[in-house]
């Protein structure tokens, strides 16, 4: 490919394949780095909506299953389908507050089908990549991740502070485990193992989860349950449309569509100094919007590319195609056996809050990130003011937008549509000055 020019410490390039031995350990390093994300959205949604034990394990099955059938379509490609790059694809969890909003009003049917005309939507989008840059430059971009960030804080803070566990919302117990895991996640990421590191929060996860199972704070009786075996059938739940939540929907389909080409420039750039090409971008936007699209089919919520397994290539040094293609198998191996479903459903709540607050948090600071390649005058603060505080103020208190309607009060709870809205009619609005435009234009080249 023309400008391509291999980094000088990467192990294996795209088309290289190591040995079975170190393929496969190689793999895992994918799947730890990935895991804790994948299933937090179900798990969340699990818990908020309050489902049995045998729905739970089954979202679960399908979470694993569309993972690696989602990453296979990324990497191995159909046709113009695929943007044949080592990217690894996984429950989104921006999607989370939206997620839940609709299915707290609406049930799981209405999310799934509201998901699954946007990840149509979002392959349309990758025929308008260019404009969409345009429309969401770093200002934009950048509060419309603070946005998902702050909104998520409170379920994570409840979830870490066990609002659903027997000791109570705020109990001693349900403190110190969620401490735990903040405490094992802090250690693993200051650790000079890579795969140590990559995998903080899943490392996390496993210390709370194993020191509560010896405390008898787990109930492990879904996993005696649970089937040894089976396959996660496609239209487990009746689909239903509702427009505000076919809107809500769409808003977030739109922002991941610019997350996934950053991705997909993020790799190439790391790994082979280059920029990814026309091909390689539409391709990965329409793996993205079909993989969401079959997702829907199968009893599953939004993917998208993972960001943290970029992370992995910098780390490891190794950018070969084969290796996800080996973990995605193995994820889709993974989902045929509900036992392993049921014993991940069984992760204590304060547990799995002490790794979504610091994830979430994560996400605001993603989004402050961006917001700091910015010119931060006046101007620019105005519109972060406005659209933060009214974004974020109709989620924190919801009862504002009861005037409006059922309806159009779930577009607005999730604090994500309305901060977008404001953020792109005033940045359209407010005038820019020689400079600012200018500084605009630099950072988008340099992206």
């Amino acid at each position: 490919m023309s400008g391509e020019t291999k980094r000088a410490d990467i192990l294996y390039n795209i088309d290289d394949r190591p040995p079975v031995g170190k393929s496969v350990i190689f793999a895992f390093q994918h799947i730890l780095a990935m895991f804790a994300g994948n299933v937090t959205v179900p798990l969340l949604v699990i818990n908020i909506v309050g489902l049995n034990s045998e729905e739970g394990t089954f979202l679960i099955q399908c979470a694993l299953l569309v993972a690696g059938v989602a990453t296979l379509l990324q990497v191995r490609g159909i046709k113009a389908v695929g943007s044949r790059l080592p990217i690894v694809m996984g429950t989104s969890n921006a999607f989370l507050s939206t997620v839940v909003a609709i299915t707290s009003q609406y049930g799981i049917g209405a999310c799934l089908g509201a998901s699954f005309i946007g990840g149509l939507f979002e392959a349309v989008l990758g025929n308008f990549i260019g404009r969409l840059k345009k429309i969401f430059n770093p200002l934009v971009s950048g509060i419309v991740v603070m946005t998902i960030g702050i909104t998520l804080i409170p379920t994570g803070m409840k979830q870490a502070a066990g609002s659903k566990t027997a000791a109570g919302l705020g109990a001693p117990v349900n403190l110190l485990l969620s401490g735990l895991v903040i405490l094992v996640i802090v250690l693993c990421s200051r650790s000079r193992n890579k795969t140590l590191k990559s995998a903080s929060i899943l490392v996390g996860i496993v210390v709370g989860y194993v020191v509560a199972a010896v405390a008898g704070l787990v109930d492990f009786s879904a996993i005696g349950q649970a089937a040894a075996f089976s396959v996660p059938m496609p239209f487990r739940y009746r689909w239903e449309f509702h427009w505000s939540a076919i809107v809500a929907m769409l808003f977030m389909y739109v922002a991941t569509t610019v997350e996934t080409v950053g991705d997909m420039t993020a790799l190439t750039v790391v790994a082979q100094n280059r920029q990814p090409t026309p091909e390689e971008s539409r391709g990965g936007i329409l793996a993205d919007g079909l993989g969401s699209a079959l997702a829907a089919v199968f009893n599953a919520f939004p993917n998208t590319s993972y960001t943290q397994n970029i992370g992995v290539v910098n780390l490891t040094g190794v950018f070969s195609r084969s290796i996800v293609n080996i973990g995605a198998v193995i994820l889709v191996a993974m989902s045929l056996f509900p036992k392993l479903s049921a014993v991940i459903l069984c992760v204590p709540e304060p547990v799995l809050g002490g790794a979504t607050l610091i994830t979430f948090m994560m996400v605001f600071i993603s989004g402050v990130s961006l917001i700091t390649s910015v010119d931060l005058s006046s101007r620019n603060m105005l519109i972060m003011a406005v659209s933060l505080g009214i974004g974020v103020g109709f989620s924190l208190v919801p009862d504002v937008t009861k005037v409006f309607g059922e309806a159009v009060s779930v577009c607005l709870n999730n604090g994500i549509v309305p901060a977008s809205l404001i953020a792109i009619a005033l940045d359209w609005f407010l005038p820019k000055d020689g400079s600012e435009a200018a500084g605009e234009e630099e950072t988008r080249e340099a992206q």
